[in-house]
């Protein structure tokens, strides 16, 4: 899906967006409405929080809007958005990193279900947070997003074998890292 500037579906070309009509807006809220839950979902799955997620979503498609006001067409608009929660995640974990300098990261208490069991998604979810950045970006894209090795390696910016290494050993410490949590 091609998308072109904003200003551009109205009938006076470089229309102000507030004065567009609904239908006049059609491409960018429909783009939002399609993909907004899932880059809110892929920045909390790197971020470790859902709300930082949702921030993180929304400050790419303000970015994707703004690219598209000054008429700059964006020849795969998820993708964009993809790549840009990706970027967006990574400089707020630099500055969170940071910000903790060194401070110890606690572990919540393992969550239980009602019948004794550990909550699986939880349980991977708070692992998720061990693993090293590139392979927690890999890992969230591949397994979350359902992204293949060529469109991580399109958004990561590194090439299908690195994927493909990062993807192994972020498998191999989640493995292990759950199996010390039995």
């Amino acid at each position: 899906m091609k998308v072109g500037a904003v200003g551009e579906t109205s009938d006076a070309p470089g229309a102000d967006d507030r004065y567009l009509s609904r239908r006049q807006r059609g491409p960018f809220d429909a783009l939002f409405r399609d993909h907004y839950a899932q880059m809110a979902r892929l920045g909390g799955l790197l971020l470790g929080d859902f709300t930082a997620g949702e921030d993180v979503a929304q400050e790419a498609f303000a970015r994707l809007h703004d690219r598209l006001q000054r008429h700059a067409d964006v020849e795969n608009p998820a993708a964009y958005l993809r790549t840009t929660v990706v970027n967006l995640s990574r400089s707020r974990l630099r500055r969170l990193a940071l910000a903790r300098r060194r401070e110890p990261m606690i572990l919540p208490a393992r969550p239980v279900d009602e019948t004794g069991r550990i909550e699986t998604e939880r349980v991977v979810r708070a692992a998720l947070v061990h693993l090293p950045r590139r392979q927690r970006e890999a890992a969230v894209l591949r397994f979350y997003s359902d992204l293949s090795y060529a469109e991580i390696a399109e958004v990561m910016r590194i090439d299908i074998g690195a994927v493909k290494a990062h993807l192994h050993r972020a498998a191999s410490t989640l493995t292990r890292h759950l199996e010390e949590m039995k």
